[in-house]
């Protein structure tokens, strides 16, 4: 079994609930005078840039990635009206400029895509299809738990919200953590122990394992990590044949009822232009269900970015 946490963490970078809902300032920002009027002096050539030449943009990004993401709540939400005087193409442009700084873009499925789409496209959790092709609400999860090596960051752009519901819900990993230790340490513990995630999900590659074995919560003395979607977790098992126990999967309805405790997670909605980028090892998120607009060109869309930390 990995390490352990078996102490009660305190720090308010690290554990925080709904309340954080009432300090914005830990993680809504707007982007400097500066750097806004860095980046119209430049809109001409965004799609050319790379990042080291847009320098107030870099150094502002980089200072948000140290004092929000890295070692402040988790998470910063950066304000989209900063963006009103840009087009659509220049905004998605800055977005991926962004990104860039913040570290490098993974790609994110087998045709290789590193912007990927998140909007509606018929599909459900319980029928195989990903989190990001269906309206559902609630799946309190982190991205790619079945992938090796997860993304250490991810980042959303909204384009449109959605005409109803829709609302980003965000959860702090040591804030379910220590409610499991105070309250249910057994189940916590099994938490650390190896579990199979299904790997196929519409993107599995034929010569590939069918799933991958890991934990769900992962401590290395320094830093609590944790992945999750149950979805993936009960196909993964069913595919290998390897049943849950009723231990295991009491264990796993306990920490499904603390992530979704209404008084852990801070809601927001994201409007237009709005970007939200947050640490995946140690912020677990979702959204409310959504209703779509008739309209094509108003349906909910977000562009979402698996991004790999690079100091």
């Amino acid at each position: 079994m990995s390490r352990f946490l078996q102490e009660i963490i305190t720090d308010e970078n690290l554990v925080w609930d709904k309340s954080l809902g009432n300090k914005p300032e830990n993680f809504i920002v707007r982007l400097t005078s500066k750097t806004i009027d860095e980046l119209k002096r430049n809109r001409k050539e965004l799609k050319n840039l790379d990042k080291s030449n847009l320098p107030e943009l870099k150094n502002e990004i980089n200072e948000l990635k140290i004092t929000k993401i890295l070692h402040g709540v988790g998470l910063v939400i950066i304000d989209g009206k900063c963006f009103t005087d840009f087009s659509d193409e220049e905004v998605i442009e800055i977005y991926r400029n962004i990104c860039k700084t913040l570290g490098t873009l993974l790609t994110q499925n087998i045709k290789n895509e590193e912007l990927v789409k998140v909007q509606y496209e018929k599909k459900s959790m319980q029928h195989g299809g990903r989190y990001h092709q269906s309206k559902e609400g609630g799946s309190f999860h982190t991205d790619s738990p079945h992938w090796e090596q997860v993304p250490d960051f991810v980042g959303l752009y909204c384009i449109n919200p959605a005409k109803r519901g829709g609302e980003s819900k965000f959860v702090s990993v040591y804030s379910v953590h220590n409610k499991m230790l105070k309250e249910h340490k057994h189940f916590l513990e099994m938490l650390y122990e190896q579990f199979h995630f299904d790997k196929r999900r519409g993107e599995y590659e034929p010569d590939k394992p069918l799933t991958s074995i890991k934990p769900i919560f992962a401590y290395d003395g320094n830093q609590l990590k944790c992945r999750y979607i149950r979805d993936y977790l009960n196909d993964g098992h069913k595919i290998q044949n390897i049943p849950l126990s009723k231990e295991q999967i009491e264990a796993l309805d306990i920490f499904d009822k603390i992530i979704h405790d209404e008084n852990l997670a801070i809601t927001y909605g994201l409007q237009q232009n709005d970007m939200v980028f947050f640490n995946n090892d140690r912020v677990m998120h979702g959204r409310t269900s959504f209703e779509d607009f008739e309209d094509e060109e108003k349906k909910r869309l977000m562009i979402r970015t698996w991004i790999k930390f690079s100091s």
